[in-house]
């Protein structure tokens, strides 16, 4: 391809992505306005952000970095013709369906899923676009929704993982391979990018088969944030829960 492709940080995200389309592209990092319209890139993916945890402790950073920066790093990409890239998440949703498609009504939760979900739409309305709706993604260090259950399994803890609630998971590095795929094949417009539905105690047990825990079935309210991948499939990608968990493996062994 040989494009010029920018990353908005040099993150976990920013360098797994660049690790795979940097065999075949220039990839540089852009972290303000001012670069990406003097470095010219014809796509900018928006990998800084402030994560789950964080954007619930502090939300007017969420909303500066989030939101604002995102924006204004868009708005400058969109000056120069570039392809706006941007990692949007599934808890823009408010759990009650499941299965959620590209045009489903939003209702975030949580500050994460606002600020998130107002910069995809400001993105939205300047044009050249590709929003990736995430389901939950996941490393053994990326601080999102199964962190929490990750840093767990890590150490050796009994999971108690609720059966009742249901949801949509991709790793980093497959995130970046469908980034790659998706970039190959010009994609626009907002795509879904997750697994097959599965239930947080199903994930325990994929962690399980990785670290050797013990997992307890709990029963509380019931959630569905899983994502409908009709339209991903329709690039012959697919998305499998276990495999991306089991991926962890290899992970750990790198000690990625």
């Amino acid at each position: 391809m040989n494009l010029k492709i920018a990353v908005t940080d040099e993150g976990e995200i920013a360098k797994t992505i660049a690790m795979l389309l940097g065999k075949d592209n220039e990839v540089i990092v852009v972290d303000n306005a001012f670069k990406v319209i003097r470095e010219k890139p014809e796509i900018v993916i928006h990998t800084y952000e402030i994560p789950l945890i964080e954007s619930i402790k502090n939300p007017s950073l969420a909303w500066t970095f989030n939101t604002w920066y995102a924006i204004n790093i868009a708005r400058a990409a969109s000056k120069i013709g570039s392809l706006n890239v941007f990692l949007s998440t599934f808890l823009i949703y408010d759990g009650k369906r499941g299965f959620y498609k590209e045009h489903n009504t939003p209702n975030p939760l949580n500050y994460y899923g606002l600020s998130k979900l107002v910069a995809e739409t400001s993105i939205i309305s300047l044009g050249n676009y590709l929003i990736l709706r995430l389901g939950a993604l996941f490393s053994l260090r990326y601080r999102g929704f199964l962190y929490p259950f990750i840093k767990s399994a890590l150490k050796g803890k009994i999971l108690k993982c609720n059966k009742n609630f249901y949801l949509s998971i991709v790793n980093t590095i497959t995130l970046a391979k469908t980034i790659k795929v998706l970039i190959e094949r010009d994609a626009r417009g907002v795509i879904n990018i997750g697994s097959n539905r599965i239930s947080m105690y199903d994930l325990c047990n994929y962690l399980s088969e990785v670290f050797g825990n013990e997992v307890i079935e709990i029963s509380n309210g019931e959630r569905d944030f899983s994502l409908d991948d009709w339209l991903l499939r329709t690039y012959n990608i697919k998305i499998n829960a276990r495999e991306n968990i089991l991926d962890l493996i290899e992970h750990k062994l790198l000690n990625y």
